[in-house]
């Protein structure tokens, strides 16, 4: 990922590292206590500790479909005030299965919340389900 470094694209570096760890906890630590979460299935209010529970699930469906990699390819962020910053992602996701690898790139906009370390996810919007691109065989 070729990013200039700032505090934001930091912040998604760790992120990435603690999303692909397997620790669920450490994952759910960049959300705020209570964020919004949407998607192609509509928008809900998420308690972080809830999202922690839930992560293991998600990790073994990823895994269930084979996926090998997540890498965060980029980093757009606007400031939207002195406080919040809107971060627009793009990642790459490889499942391999049965010999078959293919690349499913994905979009995300999360709203960053930088009154203070360590910054908190307050909104999470994922663009597309990787799940569904992947059985689409669109990608």
């Amino acid at each position: 990922m070729e990013q200039p470094n700032t505090r934001i694209s930091e912040f998604f570096q760790r992120f990435v590292v603690d999303s692909n760890s397997g620790d669920a906890a450490a994952a759910a630590a960049h959300f705020a206590d209570v964020f919004l979460a949407a998607g192609p299935s509509g928008a809900q209010a998420v308690k972080a500790g809830d999202f922690a529970l839930a992560l293991p699930r998600r990790i073994q469906l990823f895994a269930d479909h084979g996926l090998k990699s997540t890498t965060l390819e980029s980093v757009q962020e606007n400031r939207l005030d002195a406080r919040f910053v809107l971060a627009d992602t793009r990642w790459k996701m490889t499942f391999s299965r049965d010999g078959d690898e293919r690349q499913v790139p994905v979009e995300s906009v999360f709203i960053v919340d930088t009154q203070e370390e360590p910054f908190r996810i307050v909104f999470y919007l994922a663009k597309h389900d990787p799940i569904a691109l992947l059985g689409s065989g669109q990608v």
